[in-house]
Order: structure tokens, then C-alpha cells, then sequence
């Protein structure tokens, strides 16, 4: 997984629109670990919305916070549950800032830093790669 995420800062600081997000995080095609993932699509974040895994749309529109969890939540969602990525995500912001905990998650997943991470992101993270190298060598014996 040598693909680099964005960092908070590198977000875009415009609200977008669903078409624009798709296309942004779909775009950044980090965590596709199967070829035939289709990525993240309308009727999933419609899901995540209706089932309070991310915050309502204002005016139609999604802010950077919403953009942020849309990539870890793409990110994470070929290994883990919806349920499991959003529980952690809500865990962790209770004590630092979205932004915090998602520049964590892009340094974590770009192999820029380890150390003074919280243990649940190091974990999901490694977690993530294993997967893809599990992947990546079953294809190879197929």
C-alpha cells in the first residue's frame, strides 16, 4: 500500500456534492484491495447516512469532516463491519478532533508514523495492509 492519503489539509475546503465526493474518494482508489470493488457508490453513503454512520448532508452538500470519514470508511470497509469502523471513529473523537484523529489514520496508513498513535489505529491499519498481501497472494496461487 504505497499509495499516499490526503491529509486533512489537503482536503478540499469547499462543501461538495454526493457526484463530487464519489468521484473524489473514488478517485484516490487507495484501499481498493479487490479489482472488482466498485468503491464507494451514492447508495452507500445514503445508507451510512440513514443509519447515523455520517452526519446529514447541509444543503445537499458535505463538508471536509464527512469527506474525512468517507475515506477511512472505505478504506476500512472491505475488513472490517460499518457498525465496528463507525463505533471506533465515534470513540475516538470524543477526545481529539476529527481532523486529529484522521491526519493519525493518513500517517498511520501512508507509513509515515507509528510511534504515540493510538493502538486501534496501528492495528486497523496493519490490519488493512495484511489483508490486501492475503489477497494479493491467494490471487497469485489462482
Amino acid at each position: 500500500m504505497n499509495k499516499v492519503y490526503p491529509k486533512w489539509s489537503e482536503l478540499p475546503n469547499i462543501d461538495l456534492y454526493l457526484d463530487q465526493v464519489l468521484l473524489y474518494v473514488n478517485q484516490l482508489d487507495n484501499c481498493s484491495i479487490v479489482d472488482d470493488d466498485k468503491g464507494l457508490t451514492s447508495a452507500m453513503i445514503n445508507n451510512y447516512v440513514k443509519n447515523g454512520h455520517l452526519e446529514k448532508p447541509i444543503k445537499k452538500k458535505y463538508n471536509r469532516r464527512q469527506l474525512a470519514r468517507l475515506i477511512v470508511i472505505t478504506c476500512l470497509k472491505n475488513v472490517f463491519s460499518i457498525q465496528e469502523i463507525s463505533k471506533t471513529i465515534n470513540g475516538l473523537t470524543i477526545e481529539e478532533s476529527s481532523e486529529t484523529m484522521y491526519n493519525n489514520f493518513v500517517m498511520c496508513m501512508n507509513e509515515e508514523k507509528r510511534e504515540g498513535l493510538p493502538e486501534v489505529i496501528v492495528s486497523a491499519c496493519d490490519t488493512v495492509r495484511l489483508y490486501k498481501k492475503t489477497h494479493d497472494l491467494v490471487e497469485k496461487i489462482i
